[in-house]
């Protein structure tokens, strides 16, 4: 094979980020070895779920190992595999670019952290949080060196890089599937120690026995012993054995009672690259006529990966059976609202052949994911119970994802509407759930009341709530895209009908046979003339024109047919390139607003009457945070109206 070597730049912001990566980052500087590990780990699990349908990809070497190899002497070591192995083009997509949807934050993050710590401890953690791990290398190497073949592939490439904005990539020839990652170790400062010295035997034995004890293949090391000879055992010879460095005994396949905290974190962050340990851990063994054992995770934060559309869809479980990995991001085992929650689950009653077509129709698979989803719930519902600020935590990062199952989960929706958060116009701020919401209405009250809208503080100015708040009746505030689509599948909640306050007529209005109903229906007779006027110089832009009790302050407000589409629904229906007609709605006014007053003095007046319609008009659509529709028309009308 004739060698082109091809060499290529990172982008500019890349670059400054192995600055900062190389020259900030001084302390832990073992999570290098981790993430090399993890990156190994995951390539072996790919190769083995290849081979499911593939067997010939483990071309006769089935014994799947991890190898770490060192040179004191020439201050280098190396991390080999016989994993998947990967092509020219993943190489340059997954080595060639750097967090591909975290860069920017990333530096700023990592900058920040190093300009705070003055000590020389900064954060890296932050290495893990957006997907960099393998740069992390360049704090412990001059240059690294990566050589792979994909299995089924012929030819091997070389990617090189001296973490200085620059890297080349060429073919060569490599006789073994899988990666070896050649690390060329920078040389020891004076102010550091053989702490510092990962050629050490000891020292690469502390750090896998810290951070990947659990890894389910071998990690192997050659090391060199002294024997005794002779048949008096008084002399002594040199030898080199290959010791295994890990227990890989599965985290999950040991009595729950007997893992710990600080094992789980380890874990957690070797099964998904996260930097911090979890918020909570669901571990449980189901046993019976279905015998399975669950690891759960929720996570304590959203990560980069959140950004991706891609990543977001579909549920994060591995699928194990027997302790052999089946599949990652297992669609059957939790439904797409969960998609949160990472993990695994091991089925000793699955087949080892199983695929993603099988799995669907497995008679398994409904009651495992029922048990899981009930396990899930009830560990975010004794959170919420035991320690609200931790849960709100939660929900700030995953409620949008969670309330997803009060729209799509016909037997967990009231479940999850349960312990779903809502801000209100509660006067302290909290958020509230449903219940503690029903708990606190007033006899009088027969709904639970929501607005929508995509601005929290907007939406609690709307004049909406002019009635609600003179009667003292409590309105969620609903700005989450689900929320809307989700109260219309929910329906109620114990016993109390859900109602959008920019719907329909107002429920709380006095009996149709009551003298202050009769009071009112004979003012809005009288006013009826100029409501048809107003009507009538409006047109087609609203539907009608009315007068009501909504409110109290302000002269008009849109209101929405009751089945009709609210503003806020159109708004994500219309993002989601949905083909909706916006519909006309009802304008309605305050009768006892003096502005009102003044237009009946103007009923024979066409012309004025039609300009104070249309300022009035555009005022309601500005007043729920939307343009008028023609805006230089609106000027021009204000200024006339000034104008006297």
């Amino acid at each position: 094979m004739t060698a082109t070597a091809e060499k290529r730049e990172f982008q500019a912001e890349t670059r400054r980020l192995l600055d900062l990566m190389i020259h900030s980052l001084y302390r832990h500087k073992e999570i290098f070895l981790r993430e090399l590990i993890s990156n190994a780990s995951d390539a072996l699990d790919k190769l083995r779920f290849e081979a499911l349908t593939k067997p010939e990809l483990m071309e006769g070497d089935e014994r799947l190992k991890i190898r770490l190899e060192r040179d004191g002497d020439d201050h280098e070591l190396v991390v080999a595999d016989n994993g998947i192995g990967m092509t020219k083009d993943e190489v340059i997509q997954n080595l060639g670019t750097i967090a591909r949807s975290g860069t920017r934050e990333f530096s700023e993050k990592l900058a920040q952290a190093t300009k705070d710590q003055t000590n020389g401890e900064a954060l890296p953690e932050l290495i893990g949080q957006f997907g960099v791990g393998f740069y992390s290398v360049f704090m412990v190497a001059d240059e690294v060196t990566v050589d792979t073949r994909k299995a089924g592939e012929k030819d091997g490439v070389r990617w090189t890089s001296r973490g200085d904005g620059s890297y080349t990539i060429e073919p060569v020839a490599k006789r073994d599937r899988g990666t070896t990652i050649t690390l060329k170790l920078k040389q020891p400062l004076s102010d550091e120690t053989e702490h510092d010295d990962f050629t050490q035997e000891w020292r690469l034995r502390e750090v896998v026995r810290r951070y990947s004890d659990f890894v389910a293949y071998p990690i192997e090391m050659d090391v060199e012993r002294e024997e005794k000879v002779g048949d008096d055992k008084k002399e002594t010879k040199k030898i080199t054995l290959t010791e295994t460095l890990n227990s890989m005994k599965p985290l999950w396949a040991r009595p729950i009672s007997e893992v710990k905290p600080e094992e789980h974190a380890e874990f957690y962050k070797h099964l998904t690259h996260d930097w911090e340990a979890p918020r909570d851990t669901i571990h449980f063994k189901a046993e019976g006529a279905l015998e399975y054992t669950a690891l759960l995770y929720i996570p304590a934060h959203r990560t980069h990966e959140w950004a991706d559309s891609q990543h977001q869809m579909k549920s994060h479980l591995s699928l194990y059976v027997k302790r052999v990995f089946i599949m990652n991001d297992c669609e059957e085992l939790l439904p797409v609202w969960l998609r949160f929650v990472r993990g695994l689950v091991d089925s000793s009653d699955l087949p080892l052949n199983v695929s993603r077509e099988t799995l669907q129709h497995a008679r398994q698979m409904r009651p495992m994911q029922k048990k899981l989803v009930g396990k899930t719930l009830e560990t975010l519902r004794k959170m919420l119970e035991s320690d609200r600020a931790k849960y709100s935590s939660f929900f700030d990062d995953f409620g949008a994802v969670l309330k997803e199952g009060i729209y799509g989960d016909d037997e967990f929706r009231k479940d999850v509407a349960g312990i779903a958060l809502f801000h209100s116009t509660k006067e302290d701020g909290e958020r509230t759930t449903l219940k503690e919401y029903v708990e606190r209405m007033p006899v009088s009250q027969k709904a639970i009341y929501y607005i929508s809208g995509s601005d929290q503080a907007a939406i609690a100015r709307s004049p909406h709530l002019e009635a609600f708040k003179k009667r003292g009746f409590e309105v969620l505030l609903l700005t989450d895209p689900v929320d809307e689509f989700a109260f219309a599948r929910l329906h109620e909640f114990d016993g109390r009908s859900l109602k959008s306050v920019e719907r329909g007529a107002l429920d709380f209005e006095p009996a149709a046979d009551s003298p202050e109903a009769k009071e009112r229906e004979k003012a809005r007779e009288q006013k009826k003339p100029l409501a048809e006027a107003l009507k009538s110089a409006l047109g087609d832009k609203v539907s009608e024109v009315r007068f009501g009790d909504r409110l109290t302050e302000s002269v008009a407000v849109l209101v929405t047919e009751e089945h009709g589409l609210t503003p806020q629904m159109l708004k994500v229906l219309k993002d989601a390139k949905q083909d909706v007609s916006e519909g006309k709605r009802i304008l309605e006014l305050n009768p006892d607003h003096p502005v009102v007053a003044r237009l009946e003095g103007l009923k024979d007046d066409s012309e004025r009457l039609g300009d104070f319609a249309e300022l009035i008009y555009s005022q309601a659509l500005l007043a729920e945070g939307r343009p008028p529709e023609d805006p230089v028309r609106f000027n021009q009308l204000l200024t006339k109206l000034m104008l006297g």
